[in-house]
């Protein structure tokens, strides 16, 4: 407004906060008031993106709290700028009633999130070191946030179908544990892996899913899958 080279500092700190979340929000919203649809499963993002998505509700209390300070800063020269513009003087709430609506609508979501009758977070993990500390981060943050987590998932572990889920398939190709070294020290890595995540593991329910030699595509696989998550 003021022009380029302006000595301003910009009130809302650069990029709106929570601009990516809060259309990801709103798109789950839309869906949770769909009668179409009896569950909604939501593939969420690397854990980063989703506890930002968790925090949008402070976020936008942050946002709307700074958008407010800036429209007292400039009511004065507003208002010395209406009869430059015409008689009508603008609606100081004007565009903010969206804003809360908006919030509003956040709560409702976080409110559906934490109620463990209608919400079942599932951690998916490899049975790695580093996945087995990144979802130890996220179990505490979820906590924080009162997000139930019934399950935990391990995927692409290296065993028989069989020991996984129980499934008979004859076409299924299973990893070399006895001749293949490469194999055998994969299965050491994430046995290592799956030692450390005992205490992770701990009250929830753990399903396993193997490592497939190919991609998961096709009704077959997809059912191997199911098999194993149910």
């Amino acid at each position: 407004m003021l022009g380029e080279g302006a000595d301003v500092a910009n009130p809302l700190g650069g990029t709106m906060p929570g601009a990516d979340e809060a259309a990801a929000m709103r798109l789950l919203l839309e869906y949770l008031d769909d009668d179409r649809f009896e569950r909604v499963v939501v593939d969420t993002a690397p854990t980063g993106h989703t506890l930002r998505l968790l925090e949008l509700p402070e976020v936008m209390d942050s946002m709307l709290g700074k958008v407010l300070t800036l429209r007292e800063r400039l009511s004065g020269m507003m208002d010395g700028l209406t009869g430059m513009f015409g008689d009508e003087e603008p609606d100081p709430e004007e565009g903010f009633d969206d804003l809360e609506v908006l919030r509003e609508r956040i709560e409702r979501l976080r409110g559906v999130l934490r109620d463990p009758a209608r919400t079942d977070f599932r951690i998916v993990m490899v049975p790695e070191e580093l996945s087995v500390v990144e979802s130890r981060r996220l179990l505490a943050r979820l906590a924080e946030f009162d997000v139930p987590v019934g399950t935990i998932v391990v995927n692409r572990v290296m065993e028989d179908l069989a020991d996984v889920a129980g499934v008979d398939a004859d076409w299924f190709v299973t990893p070399d544990l006895d001749d293949c070294e490469f194999c055998q020290r994969r299965w050491e890595v994430q046995q290592r892996a799956l030692r450390e995540s005992q205490d992770l593991f701990r009250g929830h329910d753990v399903r396993r899913v193997p490592l497939f030699a190919e991609e998961v595509r096709g009704e077959r696989l997809l059912e191997v899958v199911a098999a194993c998550l149910d």
